[in-house]
């Protein structure tokens, strides 16, 4: 489909000229926040919310469609909290998710709030239950599971959400008056049901779970309408069989995201009356579906998206793939896909993304065929001369295709450009892509190349691969980013001889590991929130019953076999001080939910004490992402400084 749209600012030339007097960047530039998170047009087209993220912490702001000019609704009183994430109710009301760690027995929780709010900031209301105080410990930590269930498109005075409620013993589904605040319970939860699902007429119709005897059993419940009585559907051992996980009842079939057949995420329809899967709508010959695309009101399914080095879309009706070609024709210059639709899908905010400038929000107008930049993530990093993102492929040891990104510096040399290897966290399921990253452009604006690899167990390319990773921390794993580095070696397009491998979370454990399996091959180690002692990680979570307990003896290895916890011990950096030559540098904030701060602390005590050259620096407030403006900063400030002294 051509493109006959007239662009009403001129993306290069005009939208960022006051920006682009700043001539050399630092780490201030680096070290911040995305402007704009989350953005989202309002049903009827009017107006968009978003997140805005400033110096002094989150809030919620609001624009005319196609309009700069923006207004606060709400903003966190404390920094230390996060706004997750932001919905239209109606087009007057919208929806705010927000959450906060809390310190609950001996480690930190997130604890969601979910508030309803006028567009011109009054009648604020919190989505709570009563009673919250005579909760036990883990009951407090299940009331922190505070989630939208739907925004019944046909009742705009309620919607439905999940809360922890006592008498159930688990989670159950409210209708929430938007307006007064008040909480009518659905139906009771007795079949240890933590998660909810609605068909396409907001009736909730699906919950899923976990068998009550056997905590690693997975369940879906299903029943056909309100007044019908619930039925078990579907049952299977976590990390067992093809997945399984429901969507929406949409025309009277079950969507599904199922890796069934092909080994890959595909959507299926799976027709409830017969108990069987129905057919396949949408399945990538390579890539996992990572998700679906929802309409404006989440009652339909209109797509699924999957990445290869970008986000890819997929429509059902020719008619929303006709308009995802015009969006991507009218924008050229960049990778493209729609971040959110008005109803009548006229109106919409686009994702503009490149591998060497900032992600951009665009507005598209299809009624007068007009689109122009509503706002950039990231200002001060405009109109500067970022290198390419490039995609490489290589081999590891044993033969296994792998694939990553290589980031140069402008002219770089063999001789002269260092390397900062930069592995992903997570690891089971997330991976690299060839986005624009602040981190990986704020080493290249130092002069370093960045090294990044899709190690097996990343996400999006197929189950197999996925679970080729499974109980790997500190072998095939990490010697996948060996692999890595030794294939940069032998392209002598870098000096390899002066390297650091740093990494966040996961990456920060690799980066820990290698300082002891590979002492003399990287000159300097940073971690930031990672995992020094894989045994106390393996054992601290394995004492939660169901799917945490199950993700460790699947991911990481069962730590109460006697076999596995010395291997565990084996690949943690913590018993293997003696080795270490590199300096380090840690950095972890202490309230983070997903690592504990003890894996650093505990680390660096005893790195000290052993005379290993390591620095240390805790950030109060902080969570897994440092996602508190002061302490993001000066964690790029510090890793600048970092490799400013040890590599040449």
């Amino acid at each position: 489909m051509k493109s006959l749209f007239i662009i009403a600012i001129a993306i290069y030339s005009i939208a960022f000229s006051s920006f682009s007097a700043q001539s050399a960047l630092s780490y201030k530039d680096f070290g911040v926040l995305p402007m704009f998170e989350k953005p989202s047009v309002s049903p009827d087209g009017n107006k968009i919310v978003a997140i805005f993220n400033t110096d002094d912490g989150p809030s919620v702001v609001l624009s005319d469609f196609g309009g700069q000019e923006i207004s606060t609704l709400v903003k966190l009183k404390k920094a230390k909290d996060r706004i997750d994430d932001v919905y239209w109710i109606n087009e007057k009301r919208v929806l705010v998710s927000a959450s906060y760690s809390e310190r609950i027995v001996d480690r930190y929780f997130r604890m969601t709030r979910l508030f309803a709010i006028d567009i011109d900031g009054q009648n604020l209301r919190e989505i709570k239950q009563r009673g919250k105080r005579d909760l036990n410990d883990w009951e407090k930590i299940a009331a922190g599971d505070v989630s939208l269930v739907s925004l019944l498109k046909n009742d705009k005075e309620h919607i439905l959400v999940q809360l922890y409620d006592k008498r159930d013993k688990d989670h159950a589904v409210f209708k929430f008056n938007v307006n007064d605040g008040s909480l009518e319970k659905l139906f009771a939860n007795t079949y240890n049901v933590h998660s909810w699902v609605v068909n396409s007429e907001g009736v909730v119709v699906f919950g899923y779970g976990t068998d009550k005897i056997e905590r690693d059993v997975r369940t879906i419940w299903y029943r056909k309408d309100a007044s019908s009585k619930w039925n078990l559907l579907h049952k299977k051992k976590a990390y067992q069989g093809e997945t399984f996980r429901p969507i929406i009842v949409q025309d009277n079939k079950l969507l599904v995201i199922s890796d069934r057949e092909t080994r890959r995420a595909s959507l299926w329809q799976y027709d409830i009356e017969k108990g069987e899967f129905d057919s396949i709508i949408y399945s990538h010959d390579k890539y996992d579906i990572e998700g679906v695309i929802y309409s404006a009101d989440r009652d339909r399914v209109l797509g699924v998206y999957y990445f290869d080095n970008f986000r890819r879309s997929h429509y059902i009706e020719d008619a929303d793939n006709n308009i995802a070609t015009l969006v991507k024709n009218t924008f050229k210059n960049f990778e493209t896909s729609i971040y959110s639709l008005s109803q009548n899908k006229q109106r919409m905010l686009i994702l503009a993304a490149s591998d060497n400038s900032p992600s951009k929000f665009l507005w598209m107008d299809l009624n007068v065929k007009k689109a122009g930049i509503w706002f950039t993530q990231y200002p001060y990093l405009e109109k500067k001369n970022f290198p390419n993102v490039t995609p490489y492929n290589y081999k590891a040891k044993d033969g296994t295709e792998l694939s990553g990104y290589l980031t140069l510096p402008h002219n770089a040399s063999p001789e002269k450009t260092p390397v900062v290897v930069w592995p992903h966290g997570g690891p089971i399921g997330v991976r690299d892509y060839q986005y624009f990253d602040t981190f990986v452009q704020f080493f290249v604006s130092k002069g370093y190349a960045v090294l990044q690899m899709n190690y097996r167990g990343s996400g999006g390319f197929g189950s197999d691969f996925e679970v080729s990773g499974f109980r790997e921390w500190g072998k095939l794993m990490q010697e996948d980013v060996y692999d890595a580095f030794d294939w940069l070696k032998a392209q002598k397009l870098v000096n390899t001889d002066n390297a650091c491998l740093a990494g966040y979370s996961y990456g920060g454990y690799v980066a820990l590991t290698a300082s002891f399996q590979k002492p003399n091959t990287f000159k300097c180690i940073i971690s930031v929130a990672g995992v020094s002692d894989l045994l106390e990680l393996a054992e601290d979570d394995y004492r939660w019953e169901g799917s945490l307990r199950a993700h460790v003896i699947n991911e990481i290895g069962d730590p109460s076999k006697s076999e596995v916890a010395k291997e565990l011990a084996s690949v943690s950096a913590i018993n293997h001080l003696d080795k270490i030559k590199a300096p380090i540098l840690l950095l972890h904030g202490t309230y983070d939910t997903q690592v504990r701060l003890d894996q650093s602390s505990n680390f660096y005590d005893k790195a000290k004490k052993a005379g290993v050259d390591v620095e240390y620096t805790e950030y109060k407030y902080g969570t897994h992402y440092l996602d508190e403006p002061a302490n993001r900063m000066d964690a790029f400030k510090k890793i600048g400084e970092f490799l400013e002294e040890h590599l040449d």
